[in-house]
């Protein structure tokens, strides 16, 4: 099947008045062979309460009965599993169509070679340094930068599709521009599609360490990184024109993702959740049903309401904004409290979209090489 065939497909399926899980993200594992300093899961692995592999089967015949056709394998690194293939190929076998996301410093010439044969749709890969210094400095794992640049080629040789992806750190945000430049001799931008993401939001760890937010960007280091980049900084300047959107639901309500609609998240221990930051209206697939969690359980975020007078509520710069419940409740322990870093982030992109109003719209074609989130970060 041909790749914009896919997209068309699910975006067809994803107009849907009503919730149906498309797609899940499979979080096979916490655990990983780096030690990054920003991750967001560091500090939760706990191998011993994972779900084996006769369970994680169990339940991709639950999640297939109920219509999910495309399965996205995350952790942690899903690759360090020793039954990863075992999974991957029992699903591969229920005809889910199936991403990868990993480090690839788990990668093995076993599974390369296995994957060459039974390809998933696409492999991405976190690239987060273009040198052993600065990727080394983030991953805290000696020789890990050689494993992994040598992972990439094999995987490229192979013929498999991949896609590279970093996230702004203060430790690589020289090098974010190096990092898309290697991808595109690399990996190529035919046809206005590129194999570069980025993404310049780092968030606390599920444990409750903020630690991994120190590395973040300020809102003026996030526009020097951007304007590194013709690509990026031509896409980022295109959505600055666009209007402020409108919150989708009133504002009294807390909680406007509905990214639960059609999609849903599964953690290594067996909680299906709505978001990967939040424990909220999520169940424990061991004692209750994936169908009683997706269409019951779910759609009771639709009914917070905000219950203090938080200035969130009514901010003008709410759409614009990436505040949401679940991340406030990481950062400060409360889900309607104000976080100071995303209001500041908020406040420069309200500027420069009103500066771009004054000015040409520069960009004229789609391009793929950013975070698609509607607060412009």
């Amino acid at each position: 099947m041909k790749e914009t065939n896919i997209d068309y497909f699910y975006s067809t399926l994803s107009n849907r008045k009503r919730p149906y899980p498309l797609y899940g993200q499979i979080e096979l594992t916490y655990r990983c062979g780096l030690d990054c300093i920003h991750c967001y899961c560091k500090g939760s692995e706990d191998q011993a309460k994972e779900l084996t592999t006769k369970e994680w089967k169990e339940i991709i015949d639950e999640i297939k009965r109920r219509g999910c056709f495309w399965l996205i394998f995350t952790g942690g690194d899903p690759l360090i599993r020793e039954d990863f293939l075992e999974i991957y190929a029992y699903a591969k076998k229920k005809c889910f169509i199936i991403s990868i996301f990993t480090n690839g410093y788990s990668v093995t010439d076993r599974t390369i070679n296995y994957l060459a044969k039974s390809p998933p749709y696409c492999i991405e890969i976190t690239l987060n340094g273009i040198t052993q210094e600065t990727y080394e400095s983030i991953t805290q794992v000696k020789g890990s930068f050689d494993i992994v640049m040598e992972n990439i080629k094999k995987i490229k040789e192979k013929k498999l599709l991949l896609l590279l992806k970093s996230n702004f750190l203060k430790q690589n945000k020289n090098e974010i521009g190096r990092i898309k430049a290697f991808a595109d001799k690399f990996l190529g931008k035919s046809c206005g599609k590129y194999y570069f993401q980025y993404d310049p939001m780092i968030y606390p760890r599920l444990n409750g360490d903020k630690s991994s937010c120190n590395h973040r960007l300020s809102s003026e280091e996030i526009l020097e990184v951007k304007r590194a980049d013709t690509d990026i900084w031509r896409q980022y300047q295109k959505r600055l024109h666009q209007d402020f959107p409108a919150l989708k639901r009133g504002k009294d309500f807390l909680y406007h993702c509905n990214s639960w609609r059609e999609g849903f998240i599964i953690d290594p221990y067996a909680r299906l959740k709505f978001c990967n930051f939040s424990k909220k209206s999520s169940v424990n697939l061991k004692t209750t049903s994936f169908k009683e969690g997706f269409y019951q359980v779910f759609p009771q975020v639709l009914k917070e309401k905000f219950k203090t007078n938080s200035k969130c509520q009514s901010c003008s710069l709410r759409s614009v904004c990436h505040y949401c419940p679940a991340r406030a409740y990481l950062e400060t322990g409360d889900e309607e409290a104000p976080v100071p870093y995303y209001c500041w982030l908020a406040q420069e992109t309200a500027r420069q979209m009103h500066v771009a109003r004054r000015t040409p719209q520069t960009a004229n074609r789609q391009l793929h090489t950013g975070n698609e989130n509607s607060s412009l970060p």
